[in-house]
Parts: structure tokens; sequence; C-alpha cells
């Protein structure tokens, strides 16, 4: 027994059942049961014929307004054609009842004024006294869609409404009571209104209340406050949140009832008080009132004297709060210091002394886990810092090997102005911040050398081993023209000292730009797609070589093909084809094929696009898995090929500054392809250096990753040039921020503007959307002929 006062829960739990056992137990001897029965019996009787003649007086005045709606039925009928007629038997039904606030006559659509005309004549009592007369029914205004129209016309029933507030016109809580008007086939034509001020019928409720501390509140069908002396509530809370926000489990229970139109009454607690609770439903409407009492009030009435009850219960809770206050001064004070202690420790101050507790409770333990706690954290917070260091020097890292693997694939389509038969198109995007996947290509004499490339495995490691691939194909290509033996000493110069046993496939490609003929040397790769042009689309035929890398000495050999004019080659990693979606399932040879086939006649950069995206919708939510090449040459014969009419050539960077210096080169070779000369084009420099740092500088937030792509079309028949400046980042649309006021001073113009203005001046059209995720900058300028 010593020991268990050792639990503070147990001491707590000991004193507190102890105390209040002792004032159950003086109130079970006072209250007799016999006693107890019968004036509770009293009371009930006594409460529910209180409650009856409220219910009385309610539904006289709710009938009164149905006489008075009633009475005017058959001269209304008579004069439904006539507005100025109707207007002035709606104000005499108006003043004919001080319950009614306005009245109203809505005719169903089609029945005045047109087949689907919506027309209502409206009068209303305002805040100050006024009659007003509305002619309603438009768009805005549409009341066969309320509930006072709706569901008597519906129902074919005449029907009280649902209570609403009435803003604009009395700014009361309103019920409307509908009358519908009906011809002898029994459709609806029109209804008659007749709104009433709640406020109004529940004051006669109120007046009706037989004890100061009593009160009546009203439900609607749908368990919402309609009359409640706490108006705040009114038509914003229902029962349900109140018996929440009481915590009263007889509430709910009462607001049950009611909502299911049931009479009867139940003794609960309010709010920490006892009180009767008699409710019923109002015949003529769809709500119910219920009747509160405090229950020592209806005691009192009936000749119950309880002044012993609560002298006995007021002595009991000071006991009780006297003994508790002691209790947790004793026993909760320690807990007091060590929050104190907590709260600096949380702030940092790992080296809080935390109080000396001599308990042998849970106190003590409490106390004793702070301290490992404190120590604890202390250790983790300094491991936290260090690795968040370790983190942040890793990530600005991976963030320049990804801007130096993407400086060094080519970025520029396309790339040869000279070579005009000749279309390009590549991508790359690696599945973490550096691959091993790139492609290049580039010309030595009338030859066009290209590869495309997979390095085993994903990261920084298989980033090293692509540049180091990528700087000794550079080399050799200086060197020899035949792609096997390209793949030969590239596959000795990797095997030798390959401690880490990694491997790369390779496609190497050296196309006759003259004739069509490409000599190739497929080392493990993916066979790429060959696109005839009829349309038919079929993987390469390869043999099957031995990936560089795997093992030296291999004897790689060449492949030769003629490609007629217009034949496309459609080389990947694969990324492409393995890609997978959230069921882990792939993409399929056979997919590829069927979406290629779709776009066969369509430029390089849309084929790279359209399968880009195929792998996206594919892949849907699901992280990427591989890094992603595409590369897309597409044989012209010399002459055959014309780029007049419409000339293309696109630009992707990231976002960063330097990388706008690439714009100077990208217009010249534009220019070069488009013979234009660089007086025509000039001008169109600054503009769109304006617009590309603009979408650098705040497309993406600060210190995340993002890709900013120009492209430019010529139409040389309407000699236009279009540019489109594109960047998945934040939705902006410059046009619409205004031109800078030119006619102020440095000083006193405010910051933004001057970009757009520029750009407007120089362009011929400006435009702006946003679509699938992506902010599209569109700017024309038509070519002078001068």
């Amino acid at each position: 027994m010593k020991h268990l006062f050792h639990s503070l829960s147990a001491k707590l739990c000991f004193y507190i059942l102890t105390l209040v056992l002792i004032i159950v137990s003086t109130v079970a001897l006072i209250y007799r049961n016999d006693r107890l029965t019968m004036q509770d019996n009293q009371a009930r009787q006594y409460t529910a014929a209180l409650l009856q003649n409220m219910i009385l007086r309610l539904d006289r005045s709710l009938h009164d307004v149905e006489h008075t709606v009633l009475e005017k039925e058959a001269i209304l009928r008579g004069n439904l054609q006539y507005d100025d007629i109707l207007q002035d038997l709606l104000i005499e039904l108006v003043q004919s009842d001080s319950t009614i606030l306005g009245a109203s006559v809505a005719f169903e659509p089609g029945y005045r004024e047109g087949a689907d005309s919506l027309h209502m004549i409206y009068v209303y009592t305002d805040t100050l006294g006024r009659l007003n007369t509305k002619v309603l029914g438009s768009d805005n205004y549409n009341y066969t869609t309320m509930q006072w129209y709706r569901e008597p016309v519906e129902k074919r029933k005449n029907t009280w409404s649902e209570p609403y507030f009435d803003e604009g016109a009395s700014n009361a809580l309103t019920t409307t009571y509908t009358h519908i008007l009906q011809n002898d086939s029994g459709r609806v034509y029109a209804v008659v209104t007749a709104d009433i001020a709640l406020e109004r019928i529940t004051n006669k409720v109120k007046d009706l209340l037989p004890y100061n501390e009593s009160y009546a509140f009203i439900l609607s069908r749908t368990g919402q406050f309609i009359s409640h002396p706490d108006r705040s509530i009114l038509l914003k809370e229902d029962y349900r949140q109140r018996a929440i926000r009481m915590n009263t489990d007889g509430f709910y229970h009462i607001g049950d009832e009611m909502v299911a139109y049931h009479t009867g009454e139940s003794k609960t607690n309010f709010e920490g008080r006892d009180v009767l609770a008699s409710y019923a439903p109002i015949a003529q409407t769809s709500w119910s009132l219920c009747f509160v009492v405090p229950y020592d009030t209806i005691l009192e009435k009936v000749g119950a004297n309880v002044t012993t009850v609560v002298i006995i219960m007021v002595l009991g809770l000071l006991m009780l709060a006297v003994c508790i206050r002691i209790i947790l001064i004793r026993n909760i004070g320690p807990v007091s210091k060590l929050s104190d202690a907590a709260y600096q420790i949380a702030r940092g101050q790992f080296d809080t002394e935390l109080p000396e507790i001599d308990s042998r409770d849970e106190i003590e333990k409490l106390r004793n886990a702070f301290s490992h706690m404190q120590t604890s954290l202390k250790e983790y917070v300094n491991t936290i810092e260090e690795t968040t260091r370790s983190k942040e020097r890793m990530a600005s890292e991976l963030n320049i090997a990804r801007k130096i693997q993407m400086s060094l694939v080519p970025q520029i389509f396309s790339p040869f102005p000279e070579w005009n038969d000749l279309e390009l198109h590549g991508l790359l995007q690696p599945a973490k911040e550096v691959g091993g996947d790139f492609y290049d290509f580039f010309i030595r004499g009338e030859k066009l050398f290209f590869v495309i490339g997979d390095v085993s495995g994903k990261g920084i490691p298989a980033s090293l081993f692509m540049v180091i691939t990528r700087t000794l194909f550079h080399i050799l290509t200086n060197t020899y023209d035949n792609p096997a033996k390209i793949a030969s000493q590239l596959n000795q110069a990797v095997s030798e000292n390959n401690e880490a046993n990694m491997f790369i496939t390779m496609y190497i490609g050296v196309l006759n730009l003259t004739t069509g003929h490409l000599t190739f040397c497929n080392a493990g790769h993916n066979a790429p797609v060959l696109i005839e042009p009829n349309g038919t689309c079929t993987y390469q035929a390869v043999k099957p070589h031995l990936p560089i890398g795997v093992m030296a000495g291999f004897p790689f050999t060449n492949q030769e093909v003629d490609l007629e004019d217009n034949t496309a080659l459609l080389l990947y990693t694969d990324g492409l084809n393995e890609a997978e979606n959230s069921k882990h399932e792939q993409l399929g040879d056979k997919r590829v094929l069927d979406r290629i086939k779709d776009v066969y006649t369509k430029s390089t950069r849309q084929i790279v696009e359209a399968m880009h995206k195929e792998v996206t919708t594919f892949a849907g939510d699901a992280e990427q898995s591989d890094d992603l090449t595409l590369l897309c040459l597409r044989f012209h014969k010399p002459g055959t090929f014309k780029t007049g009419e419409d000339t293309y050539m696109e630009l992707n960077i990231e976002n960063r500054i330097e990388d706008s210096t690439l714009l100077p080169e990208f217009l010249t070779r534009f220019g070069t392809t488009c013979r234009l000369t660089n007086e025509q084009l000039s001008p169109l420099c600054l503009p769109l250096e304006e617009a590309l740092v603009n979408s650098i500088q705040y497309a993406y937030p600060e210190g995340t990753h993002g890709e900013v792509t120009l492209t430019a079309s010529y139409e040389e028949n309407i000699r236009m040039i279009t540019f489109r400046l594109i960047d998945s980042g934040t939705p902006f649309d410059p046009t619409a921020v205004p031109d800078a006021d030119t006619t102020l001073s440095v000083e006193e113009r405010p910051i933004g503007g001057l970009g757009i203005f520029l750009i407007r001046q120089i362009m011929d059209d400006v435009s702006y959307k946003y679509e699938d995720g992506k902010n599209i900058l569109t700017m024309r300028k038509r070519i002078s002929m001068e």
C-alpha cells in the first residue's frame, strides 16, 4: 500500500473518487426516490402543457397567413395578365397582416411574355417600413431554382419554405408560404407567396415563456436553428454542431427526435445545468419547437424545496476544488519547472539545467527521461547539421555536374545552315541529376558523324564514364571515318584499367550527305527505327556486337545501307521502350513503332517531341526509371528539300544567365538558313534577349533547375518570323504587365515594364498562353523586302 501512493495517477484518483463518493451519497440520502419521481412527473406534465400552448399560438399565426393568401386567390387568378392590378392586390395582401413582410406572384416560364421568359411581381416592406415593388426574372435571378418555388411546384402542394436570410429586401430571417395555382389538368402555371419574418413569430413565443430563465428554440427540417436566444447561430449552426460544442449527448438525442418530427420530453444537462426539454412539431410547417426550462426552476414552481441540495452541492464542489488545487500544487509543480526547461531546450539551449526531483514517482522518471533526451538531442542536432551541410555541398556539386553534362550535347537545331537538306533533332533527359546517356554529331567534309550511347548504371559514375567516352569519340573521329575502327579503338581504351567493370552501348554512324550512304557499327545498343518515306517503320537490322568496355580486342565490324531520299532514322536509349508506369508495365517496342507511324511525316523535332510525350503520358505519376535520350535525323538528297515556306530551328538551354550568350549564334545560324541578312535580324536580338533573360530569372523559384526553349520559324511566302519562348515554370503573363512610363525620370519610374515595352515596340505581334503546364510567349515579326 505504501508503494501505491508513489504513483501520481493513483493519488489523484483516490482523492477525487473519495470526495465524489461523499457528495453523491449525501445527495442520494436527501432525494428520496418516491418524491423525486412524483416531482419529475409533475414537471413533465406542466412543461408539456406550456409547449402545446406555444404550438397553438404559432400554428394560429401561420394559419392566418395561409388564410389571407387563400382569400386573395380568386381575385388574383382573374387578373394574372395585368401587372398593375396584381401589384395593388399584393400591396393589400402585405397590409392585411402585420406578420407578412412581402408577397409575390411568380409565373412558370413561358406563361407570360414568351416561350421561356421568367416573370415575377414582388411587393415587400423594407427595413424603414416602406412598401417597394420589383419585377424580377432573369438569368441572374432565376426564381424557379429556389426552394420556395421549386419544391411546391414539384410536389403540387402548398408549402412553407425552409428559413433563409432575405438579403436586399427585409434583411431579416424569413420563411415563405407558397400557394400554387393550377389549371384544370393539374399543371401549375403560377404561385402566390407570402414572406414572414421569423422574429415576429418567435416573439409571440417569447411572450408565453413562464420563467425568466426558460427559453425556446425552433429547428428546421434539416436541423438548423431558425429561432434561438443566441441569434449568432441562426442558420449558421445545426443541433449536431451545438451538441459537439456543448459536449452534451442529450442535446444530440433531442435534436434527432425533433428532426424526425416526434413529440416528447427529455431531462438532460445543457451547459452544466439540469433542464427539462419538451418538443413537438409545428403542424403547419416541417419545423419543430423545443421549450427548455431549468429543472430547479420547475421544481420550485411546483413546490419542491431544493435549497438543501444546492447548499450541499456547492459545499462539495468547493471542497473538491480546494483539494484538487492542493494536490496539483504539490504534485504538478515540478512538471511546470520541467516544462520551462523543455522550452529552453527547444530554443536550442541544450545546456539548460533541469530541476532536481526526488519524488520516487512518474515525475522523477519524467525528469530522468528529459535528461537523457537533452543529451541525445544535442548529439542528434550536431549530426543533422553536419549531414545537412554535406547534402547541400553535394546538391550544389550535382547541379554543376548536370549543367556541365547538358552543355556537352548539342543544343541548337538545326546546327548546320550550309546543309539545308539535313534535318536533326535530339533530346537528353537524365533520370537523376546526371546520367550516363549522351548523343553527339558533327560534320567533317561531306560526312555526318553521329553517335548515341548509354552507360551501364546511372548517376555520377555513369556521367563520368560518359564524359570520358565522348571525349575519346571526338579524338578518334578526327583520325578515322570508319565506325567499326572507332568502336574498336574506344573499346581498347575503355577496357584498359576498367576496375569498375562499367560498359557502354553505342551506335556510331557516318552518313555521306551527298549520296545517302550510311556506314554504321552497333555496339550492343538498341536497334534504331528506320522510317521510310512511305511510312514503313522497322527496327534496323544490326549485328549483335558486345558493348564497349566488356572485352578488350572484340572484333567490331561495319554495316552499310543506302538511305533513300526523305528517309529518317530514330536513335534512342532504353529509357524509351523500357519506360515504366505505376503498374511496372513497359512501353514496349510495339508501342514505339505504332506511335512513330502516326507522326512519320512530321519534322524530326516533332517526331522527338511526340515520342517524349508518349513516354510522359504512359509513365503518368511513376518516377522516371532510366535516362531518356532521343536523336532523329532525316536525309534529303541535295537540292530536293526546300525550307523556304517553313524553316524551323530550336535553342534549348538551362535557366542560367550565362546560357543566354548562345542567342547571337542561334540567330546567326537561323539567318543563314533562311537567307536573311544581318541588317534584317540584328534589331530582333535585343527584345529576344530581354524575353529570354526574364524567363531565365523569374520562371523557376530560386535554386531550382529548369529548362527554357526558344524556337524560331520562318514562313517565306509571307516573310514572317515567329519566335516562341517556352518554359515549365510558374504561370506568368508578361503581356499583362503595363508598359513603363518612359516620360518619367529613372528615379520616379517604378521597376518593371521596360522589357515588354521594348518587345511591343519592335515586334509586330506579341501574345501569351499557358498550356499543358507551360508558359508560351509568341512574338512575330514581318521582314521588310528592302
